[in-house]
């Protein structure tokens, strides 16, 4: 679910109101990770209500906000990495990154890993989330300090000898290592695993040390930290900048990352100035910001019941020994469904919450000794009804779909989709070209008399009775090239005998000279309390009525989307 922008969305009296209610939330707030120089930049601070936070400290408690109340997001910065050593003014200690943020929650900025072969002010490695690595030739005593409940303390400056390796800066998951000898310089400290956003993720590993002359650089911590060779932390990681040999710039802190994860039974709104992306996994949302600093908040939905006719197009009927198109698959809450099933479970809405709606067009019939193609689907949210399939003629078998096509002359009948519409019905006599009745969602073709299409299934969701989608008739010499189309729009077996439009019905065949009928197109209706305004449509072709306390809205054409306020 996409973050709603306040200033492009009608707001609910709920969203106005802040309708009292609140919200219980996980979140994972990981900071930026800080620079390098000589020493590995520190991680940015971890903390998470959803598992294990920095510093190996238990998970925190979970967030409840008021609904309506608007909270801030921050996606801190990393810090630039800086010379290690080039004994000048340019010499100075790491960055630190920047803060992470989410309402009361706040993750501290990596500390800049260390610089200069000294202990002198601006040049020793500093505190953080996590904290730097301490330069080489600064002392034991200079290391950065990490925080707790966020992350771990940079390495220390435990071997003073040439080449002068470096220490690793801290991680959330560990302490920055100190140089393993006078060759090796130590790694970053490893980050802190979370699922947070349904896959296992690293985050917060501490950049690795470098060394004043040559040798084995200290690789980067677990969670995005960057290798002393100059390396960057990794984006939404707050992974720690590597450091870097003499007279070179250490590696830059990654950014860091807010993730929340929030019951799909509220919308977030606001968001301007943070980029952000949403999945759902279960009945959460999960919004990951990765830049920028703004402000949200939360929107509890209204939950409501939608009963929905779902018909999708009819298939095009067969020309030369050709057969009637099947009708379009049909699916329905309110009455009968196709294909002989009872009525489906209604269709539980939120508000403020996107669905699609698209309605099929019919297939075309087959142009001269051509079969018949399939019809498009509709669609309603996760309700699709299926296409109704071609018929066939003299060279090709009926199409599967909704409802099938009915079997060219000595070919083979289409078959209908179980709880949406029949098969197609077989091919009549021996010669001459005859095709079978395309299949209906009431019934297979062929039913009521050879050739016959099916007939459809009746709905009063609208308040009237309507029968839609019946099957096309098959061309059929012995009677009379007119075999009926079924009821509920489908088309006669004459030229160009098309099935009704916004029945579904499938296209009528017709004889090796003629074009045969195309299905008609589809109808998604859906009824609701009249308690709540439909919005969006945008592409669609609709029209609303109102039943009692119910408002029906039937779209008659296009593709687009629509979502409900109360």
């Amino acid at each position: 679910m996409a973050i709603v922008s306040l200033k492009n969305k009608v707001k609910s009296r709920n969203a106005l109101a802040g309708n009292g209610q609140a919200v219980t939330l996980d979140y994972l707030v990981v900071a930026g990770g800080a620079g390098g120089a000589a020493g590995g930049g520190g991680a940015g601070g971890l903390r998470t209500s959803a598992g294990t936070s920095g510093r190996a400290s238990a998970a925190e408690s979970s967030l409840v906000l008021g609904a309506g109340t608007f909270y801030t997001v921050t996606v801190g910065a990393g810090g630039p990495g800086n010379n290690s050593y080039s004994g000048g003014a340019a010499t100075k200690a790491g960055d630190n990154g920047s803060n992470s943020i989410f309402a009361s929650i706040t993750s501290l900025g990596g500390g800049g890993g260390g610089a200069g072969g000294s202990n002198t002010a601006g040049l020793v490695a500093k505190d953080g989330g996590c904290g730097g690595g301490a330069s080489y030739s600064s002392g034991t005593a200079n290391y950065g300090l990490g925080t707790a409940g966020q992350g771990f303390d940079g390495g220390q400056d435990t071997i003073d000898a040439s080449p002068y390796p470096g220490p690793g800066g801290g991680g959330t998951g560990q302490v920055g290592q100190n140089p393993v000898s006078t060759t090796t310089a130590g790694a970053g400290g490893n980050g802190t695993v979370s699922t947070i956003t349904g896959s296992s993720v690293t985050y917060g590993g501490g950049g690795g040390g470098s060394l004043y002359g040559g040798g084995t650089v200290g690789a980067g911590g677990t969670g995005g930290g960057g290798s002393g060779n100059g390396t960057n932390g990794t984006a939404n990681t707050g992974g720690g900048g590597g450091g870097n040999v003499n007279n070179a710039l250490g590696g830059a802190g990654g950014s860091g990352i807010v993730v929340i994860r929030y019951p799909t039974n509220y919308a977030m709104i606001g968001g301007t100035g943070l980029t952000s992306a949403t999945t759902t996994s279960g009945s959460n949302y999960i919004t990951s910001f990765t830049a920028g600093t703004g402000s949200v908040s939360f929107v509890a939905l209204d939950k409501f019941d939608v009963d929905y006719l779902v018909l999708a197009a009819g298939g095009g009927g067969g020309a030369s020994g050709g057969a009637g198109g099947g009708a379009g698959g049909y699916r329905t809450s309110a009455g009968t469904s196709g294909g002989g099933a009872g009525a489906e479970s209604v269709f539980t809405a939120l508000t403020q919450t996107s669905y699609t709606v698209t309605v099929g067009s019919g297939g075309a019939g087959g142009g001269t000794n051509g079969a018949g193609t399939n019809g498009n689907n509709s669609v309603f949210s996760t309700i699709t009804s299926t296409g109704g399939g071609g018929g066939g003629n003299s060279a090709n078998n009926g199409k599967n779909g909704g409802s099938g096509g009915g079997a060219g002359n000595g070919m083979t009948k289409g078959t209908g989709t179980a709880n949406q519409g029949f098969d197609g019905g077989a091919s009549v006599g021996g010669g001459g070209g005859y095709g079978g009745g395309g299949g209906g969602a009431g019934e297979a073709g062929n039913t009521d008399a050879s050739a016959e299409g099916g007939d459809g299934v009746s709905s009063s969701i609208t308040g009237s009775a309507v029968t839609r989608g019946g099957g096309g008739g098959g061309y059929s010499n012995i009677l009379g090239n007119t075999a009926a189309g079924g009821t509920g729009g489908g088309g006669t077996a004459d030229p160009n005998q098309n099935g009704g439009t916004n029945l579904g019905g499938g296209g009528g065949a017709w004889n090796a000279t003629n074009s045969a009928g195309s299905g008609g197109s589809g109808i998604v209706i859906l009824k609701y309390p009249s308690t709540f305004l439909m919005l969006g449509g945008t592409g669609l072709t609709s029209a609303t009525t109102t039943s009692g306390s119910f408002k029906i809205t039937s779209f008659t054409a296009g593709t687009g989307t629509i979502s409900f306020i109360k």
